[in-house]
């Protein structure tokens, strides 16, 4: 029998100090001088993020340097200005989740120079020389990319160095039936991070804890159209990481922007497209029935000013079979009844007339899933965003 299962997640998300950690934002730093190197005090430095336009304000101090904390991971335009200095700006800075990126300005005289100097080579990978954790991050565009026929978000992690399926992993397994007896066992696998077990690991969304420790994995997965990014570290790091020894994943989702923007998406696998199995094939038994229907809908956009929304739907349903391929008691025992053998000529031994104990039982069932996932995420700036100047 199919049944639903609506899991809906609700992220509030306000640009106003409150992010889980600073792991999951960015900052922008660097020192502000003119063109013979003289530090420029009381510069104004603003950081605009490009989808939503929302700014983000500091000026230099005495020694010229400036710090940005706390910012949204996206494409920044950087502008720097000075009275009686041309403008400067830094376009198409792109950046993810963790960065530390520094960035020095060097202002021209305005009489030198009318109008502003952009400069838009910005958008060439900046290395972060603060960075001490070793890890991967796939952006937005490397999740839409890859080919994944699970469309499961954490099936991206085996794509990066240091992730391996964990031994004895729990993939291809039945999950505990008590959460659900109506709903058909869901596969699910565990991954190791640089070799640690998989219950070391620290499984967060936006920041926020996603961790099932009782089974080793995650207690909900968005939509892959929902993800951003996907965060991973694998090497021993610092505290604000938190609670764990192993690897730790991130899931950031997506957020909307200052023009509604959205997409519809299907997908549809058939059995007629794959192979039969070795095992099937010795049996004379055809390929198993397969149907995945997997649709959908994003759409994200403006709410209010400083208020932007994204929204996620996803339904999947799978019409999916497993083979049963056992051996059972020819003589049914009453207190333990169990299927009757569907293969009784392989009941008697080859070399001799006589019975035999046990018989094949070989027969397909049928192990429909049906899900259905929303994730919902609200950005609320509140007033102008000032970072005090460095002392």
């Amino acid at each position: 029998m199919m049944t639903s299962r609506l899991t809906v997640l609700t992220i509030l998300l306000f640009t106003f100090n409150v992010n889980a950690q600073d792991l999951d934002t960015i900052t922008i730093a660097g020192r502000v001088m003119d063109q013979n190197g003289a530090v420029v005090p009381g510069a104004e430095v603003q950081a605009t993020l490009v989808k939503t336009q929302l700014k983000r304000t500091t000026t230099s101090d005495a020694e010229g340097r400036y710090r940005l904390i706390q910012l949204e991971p996206g494409i920044y335009v950087l502008r720097v200005s000075f009275p009686g200095f041309a403008v400067q700006e830094l376009a198409n800075i792109t950046t993810v989740s963790g960065q530390s990126l520094v960035l020095d300005a060097t202002l021209l005289p305005s009489d030198l120079v009318i109008e502003p100097v952009v400069i838009s080579d910005a958008s060439t990978p900046i290395i972060d020389t603060k960075r001490t954790i070793s890890g991967a991050t796939l952006t937005s565009r490397e999740t839409e990319l890859l080919p994944i026929a699970s469309r499961s978000v954490l099936d991206l992690l085996f794509t990066l160095p240091g992730v391996t399926e964990e031994p004895l992993s729990t993939r291809d397994l039945a999950e505990d039936r008590d959460v659900n007896h109506a709903n058909t066992p869901e596969e699910a696998g565990t991954f190791s991070l640089a070799g640690a077990p998989a219950y070391s690991n620290n499984l967060t969304i936006d920041g926020l804890d996603n961790n099932d420790d009782r089974a080793a994995r995650e207690r909900f997965q968005p939509s892959l159209e929902a993800v951003a990014e996907v965060q991973v570290i694998t090497n021993q790091f610092s505290a604000e990481y938190g609670r764990a020894s192993g690897g730790r994943v991130n899931l950031r989702t997506r957020s909307g922007s200052n023009s509604f923007q959205g997409r519809a998406f299907y997908y549809f696998r058939d059995e007629a497209l794959n192979a039969n199995t070795f095992r099937n094939n010795s049996l004379g038994l055809p390929r198993l029935p397969l149907q995945d229907h997997v649709g959908g809908f994003t759409l994200g956009g403006p709410i209010a000013k400083s208020t932007v929304f994204f929204v996620s739907y996803e339904l999947n349903k799978v019409l999916d079979s497993a083979l049963i391929d056992t051996l059972v008691p020819v003589k049914q025992n009453q207190l333990f009844p169990l299927p009757s053998p569907t293969d009784l000529s392989r009941a008697r031994l080859e070399d001799a007339d006589v019975a035999a104990e046990v018989a094949p039982f070989i027969s397909p069932v049928s192990t429909p899933l049906k899900n259905r996932s929303i994730t919902t995420r609200v950005d609320h700036q509140f007033g102008p965003m000032h970072n005090a100047a460095i002392v």
